[in-house]
């Protein structure tokens, strides 16, 4: 027996494959050591001359820490940049922290503040030269900032394209309100529309700095970059697809997935963003199996109201391509993978609303619903597991020449 440990939440669960059964397990190998992106974050701030020159003359600073899967990694960076701008007394420094940003140490120097941001409570201010179909609203200590300076993770995305790095200022530091108009009641948007309008939004601020990471499966840095917000995701986009990329040689009748823990596992709004990821290995009337924890429940009513219809895929497709509301159109996508997939889902969601509300099977354990799929399945039926669908890329190999 071969055992997966599949992150669920803050710990692991296990999953047991037969060797035989056994066609792969999609983790992207470790390409580096934590020191190792410290030492490259080090490097590229020091010689960086932009960042280098802001840091001497701006007088109020803004570093934004955005979600991060290694949280001491995320620490580390800010520590590195306030090293930077603490050489200029007249700076006063803020660490805004983004929902879902890892909790700071409190023994800071005494010029640096630590606050975190809350999108219903949080003074915002309008973005009003954005140029877009929405006014957005920000956090005041970001818009009033000189030096602008956001720190976070970059992943891969099955719907936007990419996440991370890209959204810790917008949605991460918006208002709610600006948030909920940005999702929901759009003509005419797609998922891709909404990636490219956050990115708008924050070009829209000035000039932005960005420091981010791309992490393997093991949570460690691989890449590391620093630069404007549109050159840093370039070049994190371009390791990304590069680092986190998995050739699919078979496909398999079953793939046991995990959705990568917390903080991505935590609803299943969010959960249901790296569905994909299991479809692009599994054959067609397949099996997929899913752990995540799910321990804030199904967390979007938008998200649960339309699943509770039990609607056809069609009529919500059709609806969403009058009114785009992306929490919708995750539901959309899970009744129309439910038409030709069966799915478990290993939470702590009630078996109630896992079966009558969100149309899926629930089981206690990965491996009891294991057992379950291989029992109504051919007896050789072959598996795959992706241990955290959250930091990899798969892809069909292409056919041999």
């Amino acid at each position: 027996m071969v055992e997966v440990w599949l992150p669920y939440g803050l710990s692991e669960i296990p999953v047991r494959v037969r060797e035989e059964r056994l066609i792969d397990i999609f983790r992207t190998p470790s390409a580096g050591t934590p020191s190792d992106a410290l030492s490259e974050a080090r490097k590229l701030i020091e010689s960086n001359e932009r960042l280098q020159r802001l840091a001497k003359e701006a007088k109020r600073v803004c570093i934004v820490l955005g979600q991060c899967g290694n949280g001491g990694l995320a620490v580390d960076l800010v520590k590195e940049l306030q090293q930077t701008i603490t050489g200029n007394p007249q700076a006063a420094i803020t660490i805004l922290c983004a929902p879902g940003a890892v909790e700071l140490e409190q023994n800071l120097p005494p010029e640096t503040r630590i606050v975190r941001h809350n999108p219903e409570s949080s003074a915002t201010l309008p973005l009003n030269n954005f140029k877009g179909q929405l006014t957005p609203e920000l956090n005041s200590e970001f818009l009033g900032a000189d030096l602008k300076i956001i720190v976070g993770e970059h992943k891969p995305h099955a719907f936007l394209t990419c996440s991370g790095l890209c959204d810790i200022v917008f949605p991460g530091v918006a208002s709610q309100n600006s948030i909920q108009s940005h999702l929901a009641n759009r003509k005419g948007l797609s998922p891709a529309d909404l990636h490219k309008e956050r990115l708008d939004i924050v070009n829209s601020t000035g000039d932005v700095l960005a420091l981010g990471v791309v992490l393997d499966s093991d949570k460690t840095a691989i890449y590391v970059a620093l630069g404007s917000i549109v050159d840093c995701l370039t070049a994190l986009e371009g390791a990304s697809q590069k680092l986190l990329s998995r050739n699919i040689t078979k496909t398999a009748d079953i793939v046991v997935m995990g959705v990568g823990g917390a903080p991505q596992d935590e609803t299943l709004v969010q959960a249901v963003e790296t569905f994909p990821v299991g479809i692009t290995a599994l054959k067609r009337n397949g099996v997929l199996i899913i752990a995540s924890e799910c321990g804030k429940g199904h967390g979007d009513t938008e998200f649960y109201d339309w699943c509770a219809e039990k609607k056809e895929p069609h009529h919500l497709e059709a609806r969403l391509r009058h009114h785009f509301n992306y929490n919708g159109y995750k539901a959309a996508f899970l009744m129309r993978l439910l038409e030709s997939h069966r799915v478990y889902l290993v939470s702590t969601i009630p078996d109630y609303y896992v079966e009558k509300v969100f149309g899926m099977r629930a089981a206690r354990t990965v491996n009891e619903a294991l057992q379950t799929a291989q029992r109504t399945l051919v007896s050789d039926s072959m598996i795959s597991v992706i241990p955290d669908a959250s930091r990899v890329i798969l892809r069909q190999a292409a056919p041999p020449p």
